[in-house]
């Protein structure tokens, strides 16, 4: 189940495993806002409702039981912190998992589940349960048909092709701290596009003004554009899991990013920084863009394996059976 009406990493993780165990052929249903449901294959059930008011909020709480009863799952999955505190607060019959998708300090509501995932190991690190588990987000296969030309997409992003090409991806919000990518974009690292949208956008806009750095908005073709680019870089103050960096790897893109959960587990130490120190984490790793490669190969090559849809609902289904078990 999902309780946000956004559209974000989380949303994407939930529509890819909820349409993977249904293509699997499990029985599915998904607990979430109205707006939802166009991302959900025909074989799962959609139960509309909207639990976007406060998790206190009795009628939410009541409406959640209630759709809970009528799909009669086996086991209850709930996806971030709000969802966990309704189904937490419920006296379910079932089995419950839930996932912690973010950072958060108080992680009380999953000591009530059953199982919990996290996305990251350092997401679930400061929780004491006796059931965790890390489940990475996986991605789908790199597109063997594409054909993603640099020169036409640096055309059409008005970027020059010979120049070093950087992309920046995520919901424009101050967590995700693209001003401080833009506060030292200057032409010498060549040009950065950022891909996607929120309510930064404007301010954003502003202060790349005059610089090399293109505000692309949202790209349904950002694999894609992964293709053409020479570096994703992350520059977050807080993440779970990077959902971008997931997609970067298994395109065998180089990743810069800064210490946060997800990337600082896995991509290898000269390829993270502070924030002090990221624009030249960034320059070095441009520099030298085959050395950079080479440093990456082991952990692309390790996404390849890790990193896949069918791994995730391998280690999903697992879980869940651990559940049942308990």
């Amino acid at each position: 189940m999902l309780a946000a009406a956004e559209d974000g990493g989380v949303e994407n993780h939930v529509y890819a495993l909820s349409n993977a165990l249904a293509e699997r052929g499990d029985d599915v249903a998904l607990i979430a806002h109205l707006k939802h449901a166009t991302s959900m294959r025909n074989n799962v059930a959609f139960h509309a409702v909207d639990l976007t008011r406060s998790r206190r909020n009795p009628l939410a709480r009541r409406d959640l039981k209630r759709a809970i009863a009528a799909a009669r799952p086996d086991v209850v999955h709930a996806h971030a912190g709000k969802a966990a505190a309704l189904v937490a607060a419920l006296a379910l019959p079932c089995p419950t998992v839930g996932t912690v998708h973010g950072t958060k300090r108080d992680l009380s509501a999953y000591e009530r589940f059953t199982q919990v995932i996290g996305v990251s190991q350092g997401v679930i690190e400061p929780l004491d349960h006796p059931a965790k588990a890390v489940v990475y987000h996986g991605v789908a296969a790199p597109d063997a048909g594409a054909d993603a030309c640099r020169t036409v997409i640096a055309q059409e992003l008005g970027i020059d092709p010979s120049r070093p090409f950087s992309l920046a991806v995520g919901r424009l919000v101050p967590v995700k701290a693209f001003h401080r990518l833009i506060e030292f974009w200057h032409e010498d690292l060549g040009s950065l596009v950022i891909v996607g949208e929120g309510p930064e956008r404007r301010r954003l806009q502003r202060l790349a003004a005059g610089r090399p750095v293109v505000m692309a908005g949202f790209r349904p073709d950002v694999r894609n554009l992964m293709q053409a680019a020479d570096l994703l870089v992350i520059s977050s103050t807080r993440e779970a899991f990077h959902l971008g960096m997931a997609e970067a790897l298994r395109e065998r893109l180089p990743v810069v990013s800064t210490r946060v959960c997800g990337p600082e587990e896995i991509l290898p130490p000269e390829q993270l920084a502070d924030a002090g120190s990221l624009e030249a984490t960034i320059r070095r790793s441009l520099l030298d863009l085959d050395a950079t490669r080479g440093r990456m190969a082991p952990v692309f090559d390790w996404a390849e394996r890790t990193l896949t849809v069918e791994r995730m609902v391998e280690e999903t289904r697992r879980v869940y059976a651990e559940a049942l078990a308990a």
